[in-house]
């Protein structure tokens, strides 16, 4: 019966084709059901009810790029197409994906491209080797090869730039020509435009930079606000403050330079961070002789150590405060030693010495003390009082010999007057026994 029904549809179907060349039109009757299919297979069917297509074998499509189109509405869908002389190997899913303009030639031009969503590379002309997955990713690129978009409006603006990977919600969005960024999260590198070779992994990180190059930013926010070059942060926050700055590396939550536009400076944690921990005591760092010139004995010293005024103090710092303003309340309880940064700048300025840089004034509101730049003067200071030491060493011993001279020569006096005295005793001995005898003699 089912065969008998199939058999007067497809009849229906052949006598409209033959008596209407223009149009064919069949209604199927209440939860009818259309079928083409031979004695064994089902390779069609229709349904009246749900009004549901269903192939039960392949869709064998032409070779041809440029046929085999499927379309939705107006809007091209899924297709292949490439430029006639290009190598091919597209594939296009999604509304306007694609187009049918691209051009290129030989193998590389305008191959191996992939894109999956609305618009997704819709511009293309001979750029080659690009994946793009998500609503408007990659739809400006022109020539720009070997990109990777994923996420919606990912690297959207994109037009030659080469080798760049977003991935995550606009991230690269706005990048045009910069080439090799590499952008994993939402925003990520989002205002980047020709700034090239950087890379952000992290929400929002990177995400202000233009033309910044050569940066890199792990985290939540990390170099958020950037547009510097040269600049490495690591860590939820970090680098967050961070403008024009450049070689800059910090390291940890909410690490920061001195200042935004500072530059050649490396911070490692927060304003909490309170022990710096490592397996060895020193930092290494250049002192080639054949790097450095005019070497000269220093003139800082003693002196000026001894003009330096060592300090107990408590924290209580105002970051600590909401608006900034402290009232003493979070001040901590244990004291510590140190220095106070304008009274080094004081000291070095009475003694036009600031170019020992003791004092980092990057930030107006926050002066940093560069206590390791005293050692080479401590130095000074030392072998200034081992001079003097052995100065008075050599006077002291100079006044011993001295006295030992005149001790010996005391003695010496000593000794004579003692022979002398024994010489005078003998003498008046030897008198009072003439005398004696004298005596006698008188006596007699």
């Amino acid at each position: 019966m089912k065969n008998i029904f199939s058999t007067i549809i497809i009849s229906i179907l052949l006598l409209n084709l033959i008596t209407n060349a223009q149009n064919i039109t069949n209604t199927l009757p209440a939860n009818g059901i259309f079928k083409i299919k031979s004695n064994q297979n089902d390779f069609l069917s229709i349904d009246e009810t749900s009004g549901d297509l269903r192939l039960f074998q392949n869709i064998v499509l032409p070779l041809n790029p440029a046929l085999g189109i499927i379309f939705k509405g107006d809007k091209r869908f899924i297709h292949t197409y490439k430029g006639s002389n290009a190598g091919g190997s597209n594939l296009f899913i999604g509304e306007n994906a694609g187009n049918f303009t691209s051009g290129g030639s030989g193998a590389v031009q305008g191959t191996f491209n992939t894109g999956v969503g609305t618009q997704s590379l819709s511009s293309l002309t001979i750029g080659a080797e690009n994946s793009a997955f998500g609503e408007l990713t990659l739809m400006n690129n022109t020539s720009g090869d070997g990109n990777s978009a994923f996420g919606n409006s990912a690297l959207t603006l994109n037009t030659s730039g080469f080798f760049n990977s977003g991935f995550g919600l606009a991230a690269l969005q706005s990048n045009s020509t910069g080439w090799e960024n590499s952008a994993f999260g939402i925003f990520s590198l989002r205002s980047n435009t020709t700034g090239s070779e950087n890379t952000a992994v992290g929400s929002n990180s990177l995400q202000m930079n233009t033309t910044g190059f050569q940066n890199t930013a792990v985290g939540h926010h990390s170099l958020q606000n950037n547009t510097g070059n040269y600049n490495t942060a690591i860590g939820y926050n970090a680098g967050s403050t961070v403008t024009t700055g450049s070689n800059l590396t910090l390291v940890g939550i909410d690490a920061n330079p001195s200042s935004p536009t500072a530059i050649d400076q490396i911070t490692l944690g927060n304003q909490y961070v309170n022990s710096l921990r490592c397996n060895v005591q020193t930092i290494t760092s250049l002192s080639d002789a054949r790097d450095k010139k005019n070497i000269q004995d220093l003139s800082l010293g003693l002196d000026f150590i001894t003009k330096l005024k060592p300090r107990q103090f408590n924290w209580d710092r105002r970051d600590w405060y909401e608006g900034g303003v402290s009232d003493g309340s979070k001040m901590q309880e244990t004291p510590t030693a140190g220095f106070i940064a304008q009274e080094f700048d004081e000291i070095q300025k009475s003694e036009n010495a600031e170019w020992l840089n003791l004092v980092l004034k990057d930030n107006p509101e926050k002066w940093e003390a560069t206590y390791g730049n005293l050692l080479p003067v401590m130095v000074k200071a030392i072998q200034e009082l081992k001079f003097e030491n052995e100065q008075l060493k050599s006077d002291k011993n100079k006044e011993i010999a001295q006295l030992k001279s005149e001790n010996i020569a005391i003695r010496l006096e000593l000794e004579s007057l003692k022979e002398l005295q024994v010489r005078l005793t003998k003498l008046e001995q030897e008198m009072k026994h003439s005398d004696l005898k004298f005596s006698n003699n008188i006596i007699k």
